[in-house]
């Protein structure tokens, strides 16, 4: 297969443009506007359980902003990755199952966040665009980067084509992966066994404070102001 080829950050620059930076917290802060619908993908657990069958061993609840923390009653924050769903890199058969449905055919665009300490070197001579390396790659995962020499597989964090069609999202902070595009694409996630979905919406927002429904941790301090000056 065709290595990942370093690529212009100026193929990026609509990315930006549509993200909203006056909450953070927003999954428009991820993902840009103007897309039909939102999915969100979870990531599954480390020994391979799916959020829901988790959710069932310690009695709780797996819903569209459902954390993961939450459902699985874990004693405190800290991510053991055995147990713990992918965070930062969404799995490749996740990431295969989504671009099964994802329109279009031919070459991608992938970027990776340039704050990896596995960087050793600058993949070519493209400078990042707005914290990641750009790259252009068949249409399929990859989790090898030249310039990369990483601990553990990395997916890339933004994936999209070049006529903007669609929208993938892995955030470095997140456990779970989100899919913008047309409602053709919606659909087919949605509908898709292999995978754990929901509908969400742009104003929504994945955190700790955000599942209202599962118990929260016993030291779980209170939401900070996520309000921006």
């Amino acid at each position: 297969m065709t290595e990942p080829r370093p690529t212009s950050p100026d193929v990026a620059e609509w990315i930006e443009s549509r993200l909203d930076t006056s909450r953070s917290a927003k999954l428009s802060a991820y993902v840009p506007r103007g897309f039909d619908r939102l999915i969100r993908v979870l990531h599954p657990a480390g020994d391979g359980r799916s959020w829901e069958e988790v959710a069932e061993a310690n009695g709780t609840t797996v819903h569209r902003l459902a954390d993961w923390f939450r459902i699985s009653r874990q004693p405190g924050l800290s991510r053991i990755g055995d147990k713990d769903p992918e965070e930062g890199s969404v799995p490749a058969s996740v990431l295969s199952a989504i671009l099964d449905h994802c329109p279009g055919s031919g070459e991608i665009l992938q970027g990776v966040w340039d704050g990896f300490g596995s960087w050793s070197e600058e993949p070519g001579s493209e400078r990042p665009a707005r914290g990641y390396y750009i790259f252009t790659t068949p249409r399929a995962p990859f989790y090898a980067w030249p310039g990369m020499d990483p601990h553990w597989p990395q997916s890339a964090n933004r994936i999209w084509p070049p006529d903007h069609n669609w929208f993938i999202a892995t955030d470095i902070d997140l456990d779970s992966t989100l899919v913008a595009g047309p409602s053709s694409l919606a659909d087919a996630l949605l509908a898709d066994e292999r995978l754990e979905t929901y509908e969400l919406n742009y104003d929504d927002e994945l955190t700790l404070w955000s599942d209202s429904i599962n118990p929260p941790p016993a030291h779980l301090r209170p939401r900070p102001d996520t309000e921006t000056s």
